[in-house]
């Protein structure tokens, strides 16, 4: 409930500096709180970690993550809002906003098509583009344009034979120009290849 979210952001988390870096809320997870539809508790709930993490010293949290719900088996399911494209994106808005507010920087992930944990480093996604524009961008061109997120993670995948983190069509035609985001795209970790 509300409450619940608002009594966990006026906690203190620890008092000393090794209390910061040793405590943290066990928050519930994202397609726990895209189950509930309800934009205002995820605002409140994305506020109270935002909260924790300025307290922490925090600057950036990875998260939140919008891929979609493809398959059962994907190992990332539980930090996605659920499998309906228009769901996240209406999710996606109040979460960074809520987070951000506290001056700490939502990075939306993993853009794009990054629905498999299973050959995650090697997967060749093939989506067209209509398949792109009305399931994958939905919740990242909320992100970005509603949201105002900071920052972008890239996928591990590739997307038609080039990877993510390297995509010019991705990066720079649909982020950059054609949805006018500024802020910064990281990879995910060991996401670079060249």
């Amino acid at each position: 409930s509300s409450t619940v979210v608002g009594d966990v952001a006026r906690m203190k988390w620890g008092t000393t500096e090794e209390g910061k870096k040793q405590t943290a809320t066990a928050f519930p997870s994202l397609s726990a709180v895209g189950a509930t539809w309800d934009r205002e508790l995820t605002r409140q709930f994305a506020d109270a970690l935002g909260k924790e993490a300025r307290f922490r010293g925090k600057d950036m949290q990875l998260g939140p993550g919008v891929n979609i719900h493809r398959t059962p088996l994907c190992g990332r399911n539980w930090e996605y809002f659920g499998e309906d494209p228009a769901h996240a994106a209406k999710m996606v808005v109040p979460y960074i906003k809520g987070l951000q507010q506290n001056d700490v920087a939502a990075t939306v992930k993993h853009f794009v098509a990054n629905n498999s944990e299973w050959n995650r480093y090697r997967v060749d996604s093939d989506p067209d583009e209509r398949t792109l524009r009305e399931i994958y961008f939905p919740a990242f061109e909320a992100a970005v344009k509603q949201g105002g997120v900071l920052s972008v993670m890239s996928g591990y995948n590739k997307v038609r034979g080039e990877w993510c983190s390297h995509s010019d069509y991705l990066n720079n035609q649909i982020l950059k120009k054609e949805w006018g985001f500024k802020g910064l795209v990281v990879t995910d970790w060991d996401g670079l290849h060249d």
